[in-house]
């Protein structure tokens, strides 16, 4: 499983051309070329472009097809004209976390952790990340969803992703002292380096965009 992510921000002055391309424009072309578009989110605290869009793939070939399209070239440098600071990264499924009917659950908000883990340290971190951060994670209300490597694409090289229904559920966890013991010793004992984002699912765009989708067969 692979996810392809775009990130970016809106130029000042272009929301509303930016969000009628989408819709009009861009989702549905990325459709068409066989990209599942399965949703955006916009980052609430943490650096980085604040809006990522993200499509699934099951085959690396099949992706690598579709962005090197002359079509989807072209598609990317018509959205430069709405947006800035682009960029687009590959990730890959490690599997070291179990992953059933992955999707982006409509509404719910993502604590993601970005690190590098060091080297010859990848058997304890498994380890640890599988009998004691995610097991404890979950006791504080945080689901980890998934674990991706970056295979295309710069920044650090893990992506564990963890899901809560709102953001007040993540500030608590967040906030709490057993979420800072095990965010220490995930540091210490397994990194090289780490950051956090919090992003809040964008909603608006892909819900009409299903919802034209839907009103177009009817």
């Amino acid at each position: 499983m692979l996810l392809f992510v775009q990130s970016y921000d809106v130029r000042k002055g272009k929301s509303s051309e930016y969000t009628d391309f989408v819709l009009r424009t861009h989702l549905p072309s990325l459709k068409s070329l066989g990209l599942n578009v399965i949703g955006g989110f916009h980052v609430i605290v943490g650096s980085g472009p604040r809006i990522s869009s993200v499509a699934m793939a099951e085959d690396f070939l099949d992706l690598q097809k579709v962005i090197w399209s002359q079509k989807f070239v072209s598609l990317t440098e018509d959205l430069q004209n709405y947006v800035q600071d682009y960029g687009s990264r590959v990730l890959r499924n490690t599997e070291r976390v179990v992953v059933d009917n992955y999707s982006i659950d409509s509404g719910t908000w993502r604590l993601n952790q970005y690190y590098k883990i060091s080297r010859g340290s990848e058997k304890d971190y498994t380890e640890f990340l599988t009998n004691d951060y995610i097991p404890r994670l979950a006791d504080l209300g945080l689901k980890v969803r998934a674990e991706w490597q970056v295979v295309l694409g710069s920044g650090p090289r893990v992506l564990l992703e963890t899901v809560a229904p709102n953001i007040t559920d993540i500030a608590n966890a967040f906030n709490s002292d057993e979420f800072r013991r095990l965010r220490r010793s995930l540091i210490i004992n397994y990194l090289d380096s780490y950051s956090s984002r919090i992003l809040a699912p964008t909603g608006r765009v892909e819900v009409a965009f299903i919802l034209g989708g839907m009103t177009a067969a009817l």
